[in-house]
Order: structure tokens, then C-alpha cells, then sequence
């Protein structure tokens, strides 16, 4: 890329400079719908910062971050191909049935002159096996980031040419906004993929967006911007070209032609993208996670309000029982009327117990039978963003307790389920 603000160390290396300091580097979380093209989006950005024409990237070496496939149909022929980028053994899972290819959020950091950018990739929204797969990925995204401090960007990808208002477009941009703090509103950017297809407009999604955007703000009296300034629009098709060229496919000069004015384009919004992105306010990601942390708070109080409005009806019960012997004269009641109460015992520290059958038994609390569990693995279990009474949940495997290769307790072999407590 040109221009001072953008151009990174070296324009035939991605090598980082691994002394920069974490307030020095540019975070842009990545989110989107499944098959959006997040993948596309960084393995192009590599190339068009180390390559300032698109010549210069065709004589160069094809940078790929992330292997992927893409199908190619020779227009003389109609045999389709399949196309590799990057080393095939370790390509990213296609995408089939509608799952997002990226599974896990992933970090990849790029040179820009004196400072780092790190892109984090995440799962994409929509996928196929449901809104709970949607409600993980969004625990995984969320889990992710809070190892990093700020934020400088949180990009959504779009495709320009929706034509209606999807389930999935709708529920995706409704939740990314649900689950950030007002405070990200000056740092969420859009981006538009396949822009070529729209000349370059966001195209009939613009007014699906803005429609989304007007109903937010009118709920949750928060303006989320949406202009010119913090909208961009790439085709990052001519990283298709480039993979042909490499593959030895030749296209005709027509072809060629649009693929150079695409590229030419589409480095000038990635420069105005970058530079955007580095002069806006950092954001705290701990506001976000702390508002989450908050909902999850919420969403647990009805199992205390539920028991508190049982150990009412239980001791309303016993206080009739206690005005019929009074009136009947029935029975001594001598020892006043009987009251059931509760003793709340905080714990110390969070624990990982056992909930296996064979770690845990029935009793009988007041008539009613409950599961005690009896097995602790760990008394002092300090594991970074696991939600409170857990069960299975993969992060435990990173408890200290749990043998690495086998997945169970080191100190209880025969276990198998673990559930986690927070209090």
C-alpha cells in the first residue's frame, strides 16, 4: 500500500515486530454471516500490503494467511476446477450445509510501519445448527477478546446486494448490537464484500441496514453510525485472478483489465479503511464484557427467585397448619409456630466438582430429594470465562486438575463430567 500511515515494514515480508507494545497495536474484531468472506478479506489484505500494483502482486508470491479452495469454471469448456490457495493439507473446512467455516476465533497480526494490526477471525453468524450454535460462537467470540485490553474497530461484514430482510441478516446485525456496550457505537464499521457486483454502492442493503440501524436507536435511544466515513466498499476478486495466474489459468485481457481497476479500487478502501480505523477511540473491551457479564447475572436470578417463593409457600403452608391447631385446639403448640429458613454459605472461591453417578448421591432436604454432590476435584478453580454451573463445558479442560491427554480429573480418574460453580 501507499502512503506513510499504511505501508508496512517491508513490502516482501509479513514479519511482525514482535517488541511492539499491546497499546501500540490495532485490534479489529471481524464479525459477519456465514460465507461472508472473512477468510477472503484477510488473505487479500496481506496482499495488498505488500504489493502497492497489481502488477507487482502478479509477478510476487501469493500471500495466503489462511489455505483455502475456491471452484473456477473455464468458460470455453464448462469443466470446473478446484482451485487451492495456500497449502492444501491444511485448508480451512468447507462450508458445508451452511457452517461457519471458522470455528474458533484466531488472531492474525500484519507489520503497518511502527505499530502492529491484528484482525481477529471469528465463527460466522447464521450458522445452519441454530441459534444455540449462534449463542456459543458469540460466547466464544466474547471469551476471546477479553484477553486483549481495547479495540480500535469492530468491522461487520455485508453482502451489498441483499434484497430483502432476511431472518438471518436481521437477527445477526441485532445481536452483534446487543451484545456490545453503547460506548463501541463510535468504533463499528461496515464493510461491504463483492462490491464490483453493485459498482461499488452498498446496493439495496443500505436502506435493509439503515432500517435496522433507525429501529435500534429508537429502543435503545443509541445512534449507531452509518455514512460514507465509516462504510467500505472492497471486490476482493482479483485475489481469484491472482491464485489462477498462479495455478498457470489464463483468462482473456478483458478480464484482466477488470480485475485491474478492482484491485485499484479496492487498495484505495483498504487505505482509507486503515487510516479510519487508527484514529478512532480505543474501546475498552472490559465495558463490553462487563455488560455481558451483567446479562448473565440477570439470567441466572430466577433459580434464587424461585427457591425464595417456594421456602414462602412452604412456611405460608406451615403457619395455616399452625392457625388450624390454634383453632382446633389440637396438638401442642407450645413451641410456637415452625419456620423453615435458609443459612446462605458463600464459598471462598469458585469449585470444580464431580457429577457423575458415582461422585454424588439423593438425599432428602425438607421431603423433597435433591442431588448432593460429593466429590471436589478443586477448591480453588480460577478458570478465565466459564460460566457459572457448567457442565462440560470445553475451557474446564484447562483446569489444572484435568489430565490434558485424557480429559478427566488427574486426582479422580474414573470421572468423566465435571460441573463448575461460581459464587
Amino acid at each position: 500500500m501507499s502512503g506513510s500511515a499504511v505501508r508496512p515494514k517491508s513490502s516482501s515480508s509479513l514479519r511482525v515486530d514482535k517488541n511492539c507494545p499491546p497499546d501500540r497495536y490495532i485490534n479489529i474484531l471481524l464479525l459477519g454471516q456465514t460465507g461472508i468472506g472473512k477468510t477472503t478479506f484477510i488473505n487479500s489484505l496481506a496482499n495488498y500490503l505488500v504489493n502497492d500494483t497489481f502488477q507487482e502482486a502478479i509477478n510476487d508470491k501469493l500471500e495466503v494467511i489462511i489455505p483455502t479452495s475456491f471452484s473456477f469454471t473455464d468458460p470455453e469448456t464448462f469443466e470446473e476446477k478446484i482451485i487451492n490457495i495456500g497449502d492444501k493439507t491444511n485448508h480451512e473446512p468447507t462450508n458445508e450445509n451452511g457452517r461457519s467455516s471458522t470455528q474458533q476465533c484466531r488472531s492474525f497480526v500484519f507489520p503497518l510501519n511502527d505499530r502492529n494490526l491484528r484482525l481477529i477471525d471469528t465463527p460466522g453468524m447464521g450458522d445452519t445448527r441454530g441459534s444455540e450454535q449462534d449463542k456459543k460462537n458469540l460466547f466464544e467470540i466474547l471469551t476471546y477478546i477479553s484477553h486483549y485490553e481495547h479495540l480500535n474497530a469492530i468491522c461487520i461484514l455485508l453482502k451489498p446486494n441483499e434484497e430483502r430482510l432476511t431472518i438471518v441478516f436481521r437477527l445477526f446485525i441485532k445481536q452483534i448490537l446487543h451484545y456490545l456496550h453503547s460506548s463501541a457505537s463510535e468504533n463499528i464499521i461496515f464493510v461491504f464484500t463483492n462490491a464490483r457486483s453493485t459498482l461499488y454502492t452498498p446496493g439495496s442493503s443500505k436502506k435493509l441496514l439503515q432500517a435496522l440501524l433507525n429501529d435500534h436507536r429508537e429502543k435503545h435511544n443509541l445512534e449507531i453510525p452509518f455514512s460514507k466515513e465509516n462504510t467500505f466498499l472492497l471486490d476482493n476478486e482479483p485475489l481469484r485472478y491472482l491464485a489462477l495466474h498462479k495455478n498457470g489459468i489464463e483468462i482473456n485481457q478483458e478480464q484482466i483489465q477488470t480485475y485491474q481497476k478492482s484491485w485499484d479500487y479496492t487498495l484505495k478502501e483498504y487505505e482509507r479503511l486503515i487510516l479510519y480505523i487508527s484514529q478512532r477511540p480505543l474501546h475498552a473491551v472490559g465495558n463490553t464484557l462487563s455488560l455481558n457479564e451483567a446479562e448473565q447475572l440477570i439470567r441466572k436470578l430466577p433459580r434464587p427467585i424461585a427457591e425464595t417463593l417456594r421456602l414462602i409457600q412452604q412456611n405460608i403452608q406451615l403457619a395455616k397448619e399452625y392457625k388450624e391447631k390454634l383453632l382446633k385446639k389440637q396438638g401442642s403448640v407450645k413451641h410456637g409456630l415452625a419456620q423453615n429458613t435458609v443459612q446462605i454459605v458463600p464459598l471462598q472461591s469458585p469449585r470444580l466438582i464431580c457429577v457423575s453417578k458415582k461422585c454424588s448421591r439423593i438425599i432428602e432436604v425438607n421431603k423433597e430429594k435433591k442431588v448432593a454432590y460429593e466429590q471436589l476435584c478443586h477448591d480453588e478453580c480460577y478458570l478465565n470465562a466459564v460460566a457459572q454451573e457448567t457442565i462440560n463445558e470445553p475451557r474446564i479442560a484447562q483446569c489444572e486438575v484435568i489430565d490434558k491427554q485424557t480429559g478427566k480429573s488427574s486426582r479422580f480418574l474414573d470421572n468423566k463430567q465435571f460441573k463448575l460453580f461460581f459464587f
